[in-house]
């Protein structure tokens, strides 16, 4: 085995105070967001709470969520924290406005707002992709699993075109996730709207997820 292969299996002892499984992680985090969030919703309309209402409420839950891991990891979850920012926007917006459409919506223009970022950091140095690989091999491996990360970006040609390719992916699914959502804020029966776009969203992360384990198993693009 190379050097270079050496550096990718050796194995460091995970950050203190951070998740020691990240896929669990972002799983455990994803079911906390979505479903949790849409369970709050329905036991509200079934004691007649009204229907704004009841969303705002259901839509605090990932509020609590990022709250909670900046409590124990003391860390700030950057994309966590524009997600909230913007929530709070469109929920006082929705309030102002009365308009529940609007709220449902609102979560359409947070994903295209992201999709559209994902597709600009392509024109700097460093694409999304590799950024997120770092923050993974860093909770995986530690500080020298990160750095093992970073050097094969400026030493392998095949990663540049992988990472790349995956935040196309991303960017463009995202994206197209939000046109969708949005057309179905505003065509569906409001009380249908928050779980057939909690199913789509579904869908559509699952797929790009499972697009994402295979070609960085296929390409050794694993952090």
């Amino acid at each position: 085995m190379n050097e270079t292969g050496i550096q990718r299996t050796k194995a460091a002892a995970p950050s203190h105070g951070e998740p020691r499984n990240p896929r669990l992680a972002l799983f455990a985090s994803a079911a906390f967001d979505l479903i949790v969030p849409l369970a709050v919703y329905y036991i509200l309309r079934q004691n007649g709470v009204p229907l704004l209402t009841a969303a705002i409420i259901g839509g605090i839950v990932p509020v609590v969520r990022t709250v909670y891991v900046f409590a124990r990891y003391r860390k700030i979850d950057g994309l966590g924290l524009f997600m909230v920012t913007m929530m709070v926007i469109g929920t006082a917006v929705s309030l102002i406005s009365g308009d529940a459409r609007f709220f449902f919506a609102k979560d359409g223009w947070l994903t295209a707002m992201f999709g559209v970022w994902m597709l600009i950091t392509l024109f700097f140095e460093k694409p999304f992709f590799l950024h997120a690989g770092v923050s993974i091999a860093r909770t995986k491996r530690g500080g020298a699993g990160a750095e093992v990360w970073e050097r094969r970006w400026d030493t392998e040609p095949q990663m540049r075109h992988g990472l790349r390719l995956l935040t196309v992916v991303f960017g463009i699914g995202m994206i197209v996730d939000a046109v969708v959502r949005v057309v179905l804020a505003y065509t569906l029966p409001l009380d249908d709207i928050n779980l057939v776009t909690t199913v789509q969203w579904i869908v559509v992360l699952g797929g790009l997820i499972g697009f994402m384990a295979y070609y960085t198993r296929k390409h050794d693009l694993r952090a």
